[in-house]
């Protein structure tokens, strides 16, 4: 198959506001052009909404009808991040028309990992074909539901994305990815077949939860909290001790598995310090999970605008760090751009899921096709 333009749509877990989208050229197996990447932040009444809907799904867990809130918010959320598509392509000199489809990820609003004699299950919010009558183009939705059904965690699913780039750049062995989101996955390739992908514990979701409950705003901002605290180094080797950190993968959370309450009775500067501590040393435990230790750390995500944290996963977890764009990736841009491979894969119908990145019985395909 030709390269086609394909755009990509991520809003994370941890509710920053912000819609990210992402054009490229792809193949689904190359990476052939970066088009463009914008931060687009939603009206802030569907930012509420969205707060809000994450708190009746937790109430609502995968048991009886779903809460009522949850239609208002997809339209919503369909309605605003199809016009982001739409600002996105025609902002880059583009129409709709040259654009092949549209990954279309929604926001997840709870994630429930598989368990022994127990399927997982996944809710994002995203009407897909809503978003096509509305854009007339192909919209590539649903990721994760297919893959979980077959038995897998149903995530991470960036982890094809991450090969793709690894591979693009000559780099394996010794370096991975990790995303630093709501939560935080890492992606390890052996420069052959072999890739490996799970969560690793929380990024930045706790981090801004508790900032959030001390009224000091929506996150660490440069890392200057986390920073000027102390980590209280025996709450954190017994908060190390959680068994899902050592658990072998594949495995994955939802973003409340780990919360801001880790740092309950904490001040302002001491909290920030130790749930950053928490998230670096978990990405240490998990470093020691691979089939061989990296030496080489590549960031993407929020996370890595914290200097705090980078400073802290190089010496917590032993290793080297580098951002994204050293290897000349855009690090805020890279969840979008998966989107956008994974619907090409969708649409050629190539899997994008396999038995070591989420625990499928064979390489799954994925996603549902509107248009």
């Amino acid at each position: 198959m030709e390269p086609i333009w394909a755009v990509g749509l991520m809003t994370g877990t941890v509710l920053d506001g912000n819609i990210d989208v992402a054009l490229i050229k792809t193949d689904g197996e190359r990476i052939d052009d970066f088009g463009t990447y914008r931060l687009m932040p939603y009206p802030s009444s569907i930012r509420s909404l969205l707060e809000e809907t994450l708190k009746a799904a937790r109430a609502w867990n995968f048991t009886g009808p779903e809460p009522a809130i949850f239609r208002e918010a997809e339209e919503a959320l369909t309605r605003a991040q199809s016009a982001a598509v739409k600002e996105l392509v025609e902002g880059h000199g583009m129409t709709m028309a040259e654009i092949g489809v549209v990954g279309f990820h929604g926001q997840t609003v709870l994630h429930r990992a598989p368990q022994v004699g127990r399927l997982g299950q996944t809710r994002q919010l995203g009407d897909g074909e809503l978003m096509h009558s509305i854009l007339a183009t192909k919209v590539a939705y649903d990721f994760r539901s297919a893959d979980m059904r077959a038995g897998g965690q149903g995530a991470p699913l960036a982890a094809v994305y991450h090969t793709a780039l690894m591979r693009s750049a000559g780099a394996s062995g010794e370096v991975a990815v990790l995303n630093l989101g709501g939560v935080a996955n890492i992606t390890w390739w052996d420069g052959a077949d072999n890739v490996v992908a799970f969560d690793t514990g929380p990024a930045n979701a706790p981090l801004n939860d508790f900032i959030k409950s001390k009224g000091l705003g929506e996150m660490d901002r440069d890392g200057a909290l986390g920073g000027a605290g102390k980590v209280d180094e025996a709450r954190l080797a017994k908060l190390l001790q959680h068994p899902y950190l050592t658990k072998a993968y594949p495995k994955s959370l939802d973003r409340f598995d780990f919360g801001a309450a880790m740092a309950d009775g904490l001040n302002a500067v001491d909290g920030a310090a130790l749930l950053t501590a928490f998230t670096a040393a978990a990405v240490g435990k998990a470093l020691d999970l691979l089939p061989s230790r990296p030496k080489t750390l590549v960031v993407s995500g929020g996370g890595r605008h914290n200097p705090t944290m980078m400073a802290m996963l190089a010496s917590r977890a032993g290793v080297e760090v580098v951002l994204a764009e050293s290897l000349g990736w855009s690090g805020d841009a890279v969840e979008a751009e998966c989107f956008a491979f994974l619907a090409v894969r969708v649409l050629r119908g190539l899997p994008i899921s396999f038995p070591s990145t989420t625990g499928a019985p064979q390489p799954m395909r994925g996603g549902k096709l509107a248009g």
